[in-house]
Protein backbone atom coordinates (compact mmCIF):
# COMPACT_ATOMS: atom_id res chain seq x y z
CA UNK A 1 0.00 0.00 0.00
CA UNK A 2 1.24 3.10 -0.85
CA UNK A 3 2.08 5.53 2.19
CA UNK A 4 0.89 8.69 3.37
CA UNK A 5 3.63 10.69 2.06
CA UNK A 6 3.01 10.29 -1.39
CA UNK A 7 -0.29 11.34 -3.51
CA UNK A 8 -2.40 8.09 -3.87
CA UNK A 9 -3.65 8.11 -0.62
CA UNK A 10 -3.15 11.67 1.14
CA UNK A 11 -2.54 11.98 5.14
CA UNK A 12 -6.20 12.90 5.32
CA UNK A 13 -8.68 14.16 3.28
CA UNK A 14 -11.50 12.59 0.32
CA UNK A 15 -10.43 10.66 -2.86
CA UNK A 16 -12.10 9.61 -5.69
CA UNK A 17 -11.84 7.23 -8.26
CA UNK A 18 -12.70 7.97 -11.64
CA UNK A 19 -12.38 5.58 -14.70
CA UNK A 20 -9.85 3.23 -12.29
CA UNK A 21 -8.08 6.95 -11.77
CA UNK A 22 -7.48 8.06 -8.19
CA UNK A 23 -7.57 11.81 -7.44
CA UNK A 24 -8.02 14.20 -4.50
CA UNK A 25 -11.30 15.39 -4.13
CA UNK A 26 -14.13 17.54 -2.30
CA UNK A 27 -17.84 18.06 -2.63
CA UNK A 28 -18.30 20.96 -5.42
CA UNK A 29 -19.78 24.22 -3.87
CA UNK A 30 -22.91 25.15 -4.86
CA UNK A 31 -23.53 22.15 -7.49
CA UNK A 32 -24.53 19.47 -4.34
CA UNK A 33 -24.23 16.41 -4.47
CA UNK A 34 -21.52 16.22 -6.83
CA UNK A 35 -17.81 15.82 -6.22
CA UNK A 36 -15.14 17.97 -8.05
CA UNK A 37 -11.55 16.16 -8.63
CA UNK A 38 -8.54 17.87 -8.19
CA UNK A 39 -5.33 16.18 -10.06
CA UNK A 40 -2.34 16.97 -8.49
CA UNK A 41 0.65 18.96 -10.50
CA UNK A 42 1.69 17.83 -13.62
CA UNK A 43 -1.42 15.48 -13.20
CA UNK A 44 -3.45 15.66 -16.58
CA UNK A 45 -7.01 16.70 -16.47
CA UNK A 46 -9.92 14.13 -16.33
CA UNK A 47 -11.10 12.92 -19.43
CA UNK A 48 -14.52 14.38 -19.94
CA UNK A 49 -14.77 16.56 -17.09
CA UNK A 50 -14.87 20.81 -17.54
CA UNK A 51 -13.10 22.64 -15.01
CA UNK A 52 -14.84 24.85 -13.15
CA UNK A 53 -13.00 27.67 -10.46
CA UNK A 54 -13.71 27.58 -6.59
CA UNK A 55 -14.00 31.30 -4.67
CA UNK A 56 -10.53 30.84 -3.78
CA UNK A 57 -9.20 30.69 -7.14
CA UNK A 58 -8.14 26.31 -7.08
CA UNK A 59 -9.80 24.41 -10.02
CA UNK A 60 -11.73 21.52 -9.66
CA UNK A 61 -13.26 18.95 -12.36
CA UNK A 62 -17.41 18.32 -10.88
CA UNK A 63 -18.52 14.75 -11.58
CA UNK A 64 -22.08 13.70 -10.20
CA UNK A 65 -21.38 10.72 -7.33
CA UNK A 66 -23.29 7.98 -9.85
CA UNK A 67 -20.24 8.03 -12.28
CA UNK A 68 -17.21 7.74 -9.67
CA UNK A 69 -16.06 4.31 -9.05
CA UNK A 70 -15.61 5.15 -5.15
CA UNK A 71 -15.47 8.21 -2.95
CA UNK A 72 -13.75 8.33 0.19
CA UNK A 73 -13.05 10.27 3.16
CA UNK A 74 -9.39 9.00 4.11
CA UNK A 75 -7.20 9.29 6.75
CA UNK A 76 -3.84 7.09 8.92
CA UNK A 77 -3.01 6.08 11.83
CA UNK A 78 -0.39 4.36 13.07
CA UNK A 79 1.54 3.48 16.42
CA UNK A 80 5.13 4.73 18.67
CA UNK A 81 6.27 3.17 21.64
CA UNK A 82 3.06 1.26 21.21
CA UNK A 83 0.65 4.15 21.29
CA UNK A 84 -1.96 5.11 19.45
CA UNK A 85 -1.77 8.39 17.52
CA UNK A 86 -3.88 9.46 13.96
CA UNK A 87 -1.28 10.86 11.38
CA UNK A 88 -1.57 14.86 10.56
CA UNK A 89 1.79 15.18 8.65
CA UNK A 90 3.97 13.03 6.37
CA UNK A 91 7.63 13.57 5.16
CA UNK A 92 10.47 11.39 4.00
CA UNK A 93 11.85 10.72 7.06
CA UNK A 94 9.20 11.88 9.71
CA UNK A 95 5.63 10.83 10.73
CA UNK A 96 3.48 13.24 12.82
CA UNK A 97 0.13 12.46 14.46
CA UNK A 98 -2.37 13.58 17.56
CA UNK A 99 -2.30 11.30 20.35
CA UNK A 100 -5.50 9.12 20.92
CA UNK A 101 -4.47 7.03 24.16
CA UNK A 102 -5.49 7.90 27.25
CA UNK A 103 -1.94 7.57 28.87
CA UNK A 104 -1.42 10.83 30.52
CA UNK A 105 1.97 10.11 32.16
CA UNK A 106 2.90 8.75 28.60
CA UNK A 107 1.69 12.01 26.96
CA UNK A 108 3.30 14.55 29.23
CA UNK A 109 6.70 13.12 29.47
CA UNK A 110 7.22 12.37 25.56
CA UNK A 111 4.34 14.50 23.57
CA UNK A 112 3.84 18.47 23.14
CA UNK A 113 0.56 20.26 24.43
CA UNK A 114 -2.20 21.10 22.06
CA UNK A 115 -5.11 22.95 23.03
CA UNK A 116 -6.85 19.50 23.39
CA UNK A 117 -4.57 16.60 23.94
CA UNK A 118 -1.55 15.91 22.92
CA UNK A 119 0.73 15.67 19.64
CA UNK A 120 4.14 14.34 18.47
CA UNK A 121 6.62 13.90 15.76
CA UNK A 122 8.50 10.61 14.94
CA UNK A 123 11.21 9.43 12.89
CA UNK A 124 9.85 6.60 10.31
CA UNK A 125 11.53 4.08 11.91
CA UNK A 126 10.55 4.14 14.88
CA UNK A 127 6.39 4.11 13.72
CA UNK A 128 4.68 1.04 13.58
CA UNK A 129 1.24 -0.59 12.72
CA UNK A 130 0.76 2.43 9.61
CA UNK A 131 -2.71 1.79 8.90
CA UNK A 132 -5.23 3.63 6.06
CA UNK A 133 -8.98 4.09 7.04
CA UNK A 134 -11.68 4.56 4.35
CA UNK A 135 -15.16 5.64 5.12
CA UNK A 136 -17.62 5.41 2.09
CA UNK A 137 -19.27 8.81 1.10
CA UNK A 138 -20.70 7.57 -1.67
CA UNK A 139 -23.17 5.25 -0.56
CA UNK A 140 -24.52 7.84 2.72
CA UNK A 141 -25.29 10.20 -0.14
CA UNK A 142 -27.12 8.19 -2.50
CA UNK A 143 -29.27 7.09 0.93
CA UNK A 144 -29.68 10.93 1.75
CA UNK A 145 -30.27 12.09 -1.98
CA UNK A 146 -33.41 9.53 -2.04
CA UNK A 147 -34.61 10.54 1.24
CA UNK A 148 -34.77 14.10 0.30
CA UNK A 149 -36.16 13.67 -3.07
CA UNK A 150 -38.94 11.85 -1.39
CA UNK A 151 -39.65 13.96 1.71
CA UNK A 152 -39.43 17.17 -1.70
CA UNK A 153 -37.01 18.73 0.62
CA UNK A 154 -39.31 19.16 3.68
CA UNK A 155 -40.53 22.18 1.90
CA UNK A 156 -43.70 23.52 3.06
CA UNK A 157 -47.04 23.18 0.43
CA UNK A 158 -50.23 24.33 0.58
CA UNK A 159 -53.04 21.70 -1.47
CA UNK A 160 -56.26 21.76 -2.29
CA UNK A 161 -59.03 18.92 -3.69
CA UNK A 162 -61.29 19.64 -6.17
CA UNK A 163 -63.05 16.42 -7.20
CA UNK A 164 -60.57 13.70 -6.57
CA UNK A 165 -57.58 16.01 -7.36
CA UNK A 166 -55.18 17.77 -5.76
CA UNK A 167 -53.60 20.87 -6.77
CA UNK A 168 -51.15 23.59 -5.83
CA UNK A 169 -52.86 26.38 -3.98
CA UNK A 170 -52.54 29.71 -2.55
CA UNK A 171 -52.20 29.20 1.18
CA UNK A 172 -55.12 31.75 2.21
CA UNK A 173 -57.83 32.88 0.43
CA UNK A 174 -58.27 36.49 -0.95
CA UNK A 175 -60.38 39.50 -0.29
CA UNK A 176 -63.66 37.61 -1.56
CA UNK A 177 -62.79 34.81 -0.01
CA UNK A 178 -61.56 32.84 -2.63
CA UNK A 179 -59.14 29.96 -2.75
CA UNK A 180 -56.78 30.21 -6.06
CA UNK A 181 -55.59 27.03 -7.49
CA UNK A 182 -52.70 26.03 -10.04
CA UNK A 183 -53.94 23.81 -12.40
CA UNK A 184 -52.52 24.26 -15.83
CA UNK A 185 -54.00 22.41 -18.40
CA UNK A 186 -56.69 20.65 -16.47
CA UNK A 187 -59.25 23.35 -16.35
CA UNK A 188 -62.48 22.52 -14.02
CA UNK A 189 -65.69 23.86 -15.69
CA UNK A 190 -67.22 24.92 -12.34
CA UNK A 191 -64.16 27.12 -11.57
CA UNK A 192 -63.50 30.38 -12.61
CA UNK A 193 -59.89 32.17 -13.79
CA UNK A 194 -58.21 34.24 -11.90
CA UNK A 195 -57.69 37.76 -13.30
CA UNK A 196 -54.60 38.69 -11.43
CA UNK A 197 -52.33 35.57 -13.09
CA UNK A 198 -51.74 36.61 -17.32
CA UNK A 199 -50.78 33.12 -17.34
CA UNK A 200 -54.27 31.63 -17.28
CA UNK A 201 -52.98 28.49 -14.96
CA UNK A 202 -54.64 29.64 -11.79
CA UNK A 203 -58.26 29.20 -10.85
CA UNK A 204 -60.37 30.36 -8.42
CA UNK A 205 -62.51 28.18 -6.04
CA UNK A 206 -64.71 28.85 -2.98
CA UNK A 207 -63.75 26.59 -0.27
CA UNK A 208 -67.61 24.66 -0.21
CA UNK A 209 -66.93 23.46 -3.69
CA UNK A 210 -63.30 21.70 -2.32
CA UNK A 211 -62.89 18.33 -1.01
CA UNK A 212 -59.64 19.41 1.11
CA UNK A 213 -57.56 22.72 1.49
CA UNK A 214 -54.81 22.55 3.79
CA UNK A 215 -50.85 23.27 4.37
CA UNK A 216 -48.08 20.67 5.28
CA UNK A 217 -45.01 21.38 6.66
CA UNK A 218 -42.33 20.14 8.80
CA UNK A 219 -40.89 20.97 12.53
CA UNK A 220 -37.79 19.81 13.89
CA UNK A 221 -36.00 20.86 17.51
CA UNK A 222 -31.83 21.57 17.41
CA UNK A 223 -30.15 21.79 20.33
CA UNK A 224 -33.77 22.11 22.03
CA UNK A 225 -35.23 24.84 20.22
CA UNK A 226 -38.21 24.51 17.88
CA UNK A 227 -37.83 25.48 13.91
CA UNK A 228 -40.09 24.95 11.17
CA UNK A 229 -38.54 23.57 7.85
CA UNK A 230 -38.54 25.57 4.95
CA UNK A 231 -35.93 23.60 2.52
CA UNK A 232 -32.24 21.96 2.24
CA UNK A 233 -29.54 23.73 1.68
CA UNK A 234 -26.76 20.91 0.38
CA UNK A 235 -28.51 17.87 1.52
CA UNK A 236 -28.74 20.04 4.67
CA UNK A 237 -31.96 20.67 6.51
CA UNK A 238 -32.77 24.30 7.20
CA UNK A 239 -35.51 26.15 9.32
CA UNK A 240 -36.84 29.18 10.97
CA UNK A 241 -36.48 29.69 14.66
CA UNK A 242 -40.13 29.44 16.25
CA UNK A 243 -39.23 29.81 19.69
CA UNK A 244 -39.54 33.25 21.46
CA UNK A 245 -35.79 33.09 23.29
CA UNK A 246 -33.56 36.00 21.90
CA UNK A 247 -30.83 34.46 24.49
CA UNK A 248 -31.21 31.00 22.36
CA UNK A 249 -30.90 32.97 19.09
CA UNK A 250 -27.94 34.95 19.88
CA UNK A 251 -26.21 32.20 22.29
CA UNK A 252 -26.89 29.46 19.13
CA UNK A 253 -25.94 32.23 16.71
CA UNK A 254 -28.97 31.72 14.30
CA UNK A 255 -28.23 33.28 10.98
CA UNK A 256 -30.29 36.76 10.75
CA UNK A 257 -32.06 37.29 7.92
CA UNK A 258 -34.26 40.80 7.54
CA UNK A 259 -37.40 40.05 4.93
CA UNK A 260 -38.12 43.29 3.25
CA UNK A 261 -41.07 44.55 4.41
CA UNK A 262 -41.83 42.49 6.43
CA UNK A 263 -40.19 40.96 9.68
CA UNK A 264 -37.16 39.61 10.92
CA UNK A 265 -36.55 35.84 11.20
CA UNK A 266 -33.61 33.93 12.52
CA UNK A 267 -32.24 30.36 10.61
CA UNK A 268 -30.04 27.24 11.08
CA UNK A 269 -28.74 24.99 8.86
CA UNK A 270 -28.26 21.51 10.31
CA UNK A 271 -26.86 17.96 9.37
CA UNK A 272 -30.25 15.23 9.52
CA UNK A 273 -28.25 13.67 11.88
CA UNK A 274 -28.23 16.80 14.21
CA UNK A 275 -32.01 17.47 14.17
CA UNK A 276 -34.36 15.77 16.46
CA UNK A 277 -37.99 15.28 16.93
CA UNK A 278 -38.47 15.56 13.04
CA UNK A 279 -42.24 15.50 12.38
CA UNK A 280 -44.78 15.90 9.61
CA UNK A 281 -47.47 18.27 10.05
CA UNK A 282 -50.79 19.01 8.54
CA UNK A 283 -53.07 21.94 9.10
CA UNK A 284 -56.80 21.76 7.76
CA UNK A 285 -57.14 25.42 6.25
CA UNK A 286 -60.89 25.10 5.43
CA UNK A 287 -61.69 23.81 9.02
CA UNK A 288 -60.17 26.92 10.25
CA UNK A 289 -61.90 29.47 8.00
CA UNK A 290 -65.19 27.69 8.71
CA UNK A 291 -63.92 28.17 12.58
CA UNK A 292 -66.77 31.02 14.34
CA UNK A 293 -65.58 33.84 16.09
CA UNK A 294 -64.51 32.77 19.14
CA UNK A 295 -61.97 33.37 21.90
CA UNK A 296 -59.69 31.30 20.78
CA UNK A 297 -59.68 32.87 16.97
CA UNK A 298 -58.50 36.23 18.50
CA UNK A 299 -56.09 34.84 21.03
CA UNK A 300 -54.53 33.19 18.43
CA UNK A 301 -53.79 35.96 16.54
CA UNK A 302 -53.02 38.06 19.21
CA UNK A 303 -50.27 35.95 20.22
CA UNK A 304 -48.79 35.76 16.69
CA UNK A 305 -48.63 39.59 16.73
CA UNK A 306 -46.89 40.10 19.71
CA UNK A 307 -44.57 37.08 19.09
CA UNK A 308 -43.76 38.65 15.78
CA UNK A 309 -43.35 42.26 17.64
CA UNK A 310 -40.92 40.67 20.47
CA UNK A 311 -38.87 39.47 17.81
CA UNK A 312 -38.88 42.78 15.79
CA UNK A 313 -38.60 45.02 19.05
CA UNK A 314 -35.41 42.94 20.37
CA UNK A 315 -33.54 44.26 17.67
CA UNK A 316 -34.19 48.12 18.44
CA UNK A 317 -32.50 49.72 21.26
CA UNK A 318 -35.33 51.50 22.52
CA UNK A 319 -37.01 48.61 23.26
CA UNK A 320 -40.28 47.63 23.27
CA UNK A 321 -43.38 49.94 22.25
CA UNK A 322 -45.33 50.43 25.12
CA UNK A 323 -48.02 52.04 23.58
CA UNK A 324 -48.34 49.26 20.51
CA UNK A 325 -48.66 46.59 23.26
CA UNK A 326 -51.36 48.95 25.11
CA UNK A 327 -53.25 49.22 22.17
CA UNK A 328 -53.06 45.41 20.89
CA UNK A 329 -54.20 44.20 24.42
CA UNK A 330 -57.11 46.74 24.01
CA UNK A 331 -58.09 44.91 20.82
CA UNK A 332 -57.56 41.77 22.30
CA UNK A 333 -59.47 42.33 25.26
CA UNK A 334 -62.60 44.38 23.60
CA UNK A 335 -63.25 41.21 20.98
CA UNK A 336 -63.12 38.82 23.90
CA UNK A 337 -65.96 41.04 25.49
CA UNK A 338 -67.71 41.47 22.21
CA UNK A 339 -67.76 37.44 21.91
CA UNK A 340 -68.88 36.96 25.00
CA UNK A 341 -71.83 39.75 25.05
CA UNK A 342 -72.69 38.21 21.35
CA UNK A 343 -72.33 40.80 19.59
CA UNK A 344 -71.03 39.22 16.57
CA UNK A 345 -70.72 42.65 14.09
CA UNK A 346 -68.20 44.51 16.77
CA UNK A 347 -66.52 40.85 17.11
CA UNK A 348 -65.42 40.93 13.74
CA UNK A 349 -64.38 44.18 13.29
CA UNK A 350 -61.95 43.65 15.77
CA UNK A 351 -60.86 40.92 14.85
CA UNK A 352 -60.58 42.31 11.14
CA UNK A 353 -58.81 45.29 13.25
CA UNK A 354 -56.47 42.32 15.03
CA UNK A 355 -55.32 41.12 11.34
CA UNK A 356 -54.53 44.50 9.76
CA UNK A 357 -51.65 44.26 12.32
CA UNK A 358 -50.79 40.83 11.73
CA UNK A 359 -50.45 41.60 7.50
CA UNK A 360 -47.14 43.37 8.68
CA UNK A 361 -45.90 39.65 8.95
CA UNK A 362 -47.44 37.96 5.72
CA UNK A 363 -44.16 36.71 4.68
CA UNK A 364 -44.08 34.28 8.00
CA UNK A 365 -44.78 30.70 7.88
CA UNK A 366 -47.20 30.96 10.40
CA UNK A 367 -49.27 33.92 9.12
CA UNK A 368 -51.79 31.65 6.83
CA UNK A 369 -52.75 29.29 9.47
CA UNK A 370 -53.43 32.18 11.66
CA UNK A 371 -55.02 34.50 9.02
CA UNK A 372 -57.30 31.80 7.23
CA UNK A 373 -61.09 32.41 7.17
CA UNK A 374 -60.55 35.43 9.78
CA UNK A 375 -62.41 38.64 8.26
CA UNK A 376 -61.38 42.08 7.47
CA UNK A 377 -62.73 45.38 8.28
Amino acid sequence: MTEPARFRFPVKGEVAVFRGKHYRARGAAGLWPYAELLPGPGRPAPEGLAPREAADGSVGYPVAPERLDAWDAVHWTFRWHGELFKCTAATTTTYSGNYLGSDEHFAKEHLKRRVIGYRGVFPREEVTELELHRKDLIQPLHALVRRLDEVDHFRPKTCAVHRGRTYPAADEADPSGLIALTTGDDRPEDLIADPQDPSGDRLLATPGQLDAWYRTYWTFCWERGPFDAVGTVDGRIKGVYTGGSWGFANYKNLTHEPVPGAYTRFTVTVDLDGVTDLEHRRTDLIALADTPLDLQVGERVYQFIRARQSEDEKQRLEGYDVEAWREDWGLRQNYANAVEAGDTEEAGRLLGALMVKADRWTSHPHHAVVSAGVPRP
